[in-house]
């Protein structure tokens, strides 16, 4: 299902975003990325690139990191991964399963050690993409909530763009949260990602996409950025 619309404010199994998104994400790496070059992305956008593409990703099979459920299904974990795992035939490998570690642990450092961690998952030399989405943003805190501060509220889209702007100060004002950036979910809607530390917003992940009062992603200096509708940077 390309265009299923989650019409709760909960995340349901995956992150809404538009599939408009993913066709020109395909064009930029078509047009970036030769058939040597390795693209390093969550595991489910990497699958996606390479359907698309054709070109080299470093995740291949389905590793469900994080398992995204509803409040309700949380006792259901186990069962819910369980039956998520019998429905595809490719299975993960150790290896593959220790890289994606190694991947998200890498969003969680400082750039220049970030960026140092991700090439040491590729050969030495290869030309490399990094391709991240707002919405791994709730994805890396899902999986280390200890390193990464993140929360997330839908506001509807509406023709005030400073009275929004007024509402998202207020959750920073109230909940203590440093910055936040904004993605577009339907063309009613948008969701509103908070980095809720200022420990989050020093990691590798933060700098590479646009936080409200942060220096943008083409000022970060351990990776040319190529293109900023996702954020593909060159390693």
């Amino acid at each position: 299902m390309l265009n299923w619309s989650n019409n709760t404010a909960e995340a349901l199994i995956g992150l809404d975003r538009k599939p408009s998104e993913l066709t020109t994400l395909a064009e930029v790496i078509g047009k970036h990325a030769t058939p040597e070059s390795v693209i390093l992305a969550w595991w489910d956008t990497s699958r996606q690139i390479q359907l698309l593409t054709g070109r080299n990703t470093l995740f291949k099979t389905p590793l469900y990191e994080p398992l995204i459920v509803p409040a309700l299904w949380q006792e259901s974990q186990k069962a819910i991964l369980n039956y998520e795992q019998q429905m595809v035939t490719e299975k993960a490998s150790e290896t593959e399963r220790e890289q994606f570690k190694q991947f998200s642990e890498a969003l969680l450092l400082p750039p220049e050690e970030g960026v140092k961690r991700l090439r040491s998952l590729v050969k030495p030399g290869q030309e490399t993409l990094l391709v991240v989405h707002v919405t791994d943003l709730y994805k890396i805190g899902l999986m280390h909530p200890e390193k990464f501060g993140v929360a997330y509220k839908n506001f509807p889209m509406t023709g005030n763009i400073h009275g929004m702007i007024n509402h998202m100060k207020v959750q920073l004002k109230e909940h203590g949260y440093t910055t936040y950036t904004p993605q577009s979910i339907t063309d009613n809607d948008i969701r509103v990602f908070f980095l809720t530390d200022e420990k989050s917003t020093q990691t590798l992940l933060a700098h590479m996409l646009p936080f409200t009062g942060r220096d943008p992603p083409t000022e970060l200096k351990v990776a040319q950025l190529v293109y900023q509708q996702r954020r593909v940077l060159g390693l």
